[in-house]
């Protein structure tokens, strides 16, 4: 799947990606010099660019790291090439790393559908995006602003690949405290919002949108 560092591969080396991963891949050296800047004070990391040793799969959920069930995901799976659509649904979940401010995004793809088609699939808990966010104490916390909540899930489904119309069937927030942070209306815009979120810069465009939709509510 292209959650594991891209598709492309060079004879002998391996995943293309690696290429553009520095030597020193502690959390403080990735933060400072290789996570992209989408927006003001939001970086992140993705392993659908390159997958950094820290990411990956999980047989376990990592203990200690807060981490939450956000929603579930039912989508068309773009990260495998198949001749037709292939829907499956994926949970997402959310924690931290290391520091509060600095959140760690797990999903988990649904063996049912994938088995009928590879033969054997098994479900892990893959660690696909970390979103830093430089800010006021009181503006890092998802449980004080929201929309930084919303953000994240965004930058998701843009690495996800779910940027095409009917790519997304439904988006279903969980009923933890954290599935909760979420409007109802942003979740049903999700089905048609990443329509034609082609490139970083109309992701750039769309995050701040949030925060200009925001403050006019």
């Amino acid at each position: 799947m292209s959650r594991f560092g891209g598709n492309t591969l060079i004879i002998v080396k391996g995943k293309a990606s690696a290429e553009n991963l520095p030597k020193d891949q502690s959390l403080d050296n990735m933060i400072d010099n290789y996570a992209k800047e989408i927006i003001p004070n939001h970086f992140f990391i993705s392993s659908y660019d390159a997958m950094p040793e820290w990411m990956g799969s999980f047989s376990k959920l990592p203990k200690g790291a807060g981490i939450t069930k956000v929603g579930t995901i039912h989508h068309n799976l773009n990260e495998m090439l198949f001749q037709y659509d292939i829907s499956v649904t994926t949970d997402v979940y959310i924690g931290y790393h290391q520091w509060k401010n600095v959140h760690a995004v797990f999903i988990k793809t649904s063996e049912e559908e994938l088995k009928l088609l590879l033969g054997s699939y098994d479900t892990t808990y893959d660690y696909v995006l970390q979103v830093f966010i430089r800010g006021e104490k009181s503006e890092i916390f998802l449980k004080n602003n929201p929309i930084n909540l919303e953000r994240i899930l965004l930058i998701l489904l843009y690495k996800m690949d779910l940027n095409y119309e009917d790519s997304i069937h439904q988006f279903e927030p969980s009923k933890t405290h954290v599935g909760k942070l979420l409007s109802k209306e942003f979740c049903n815009s999700l089905t048609t919002r990443m329509n034609g979120i082609s490139d970083d810069n109309k992701l750039t465009d769309l995050l701040k949108s949030l925060a200009r939709s925001s403050s006019l509510d």
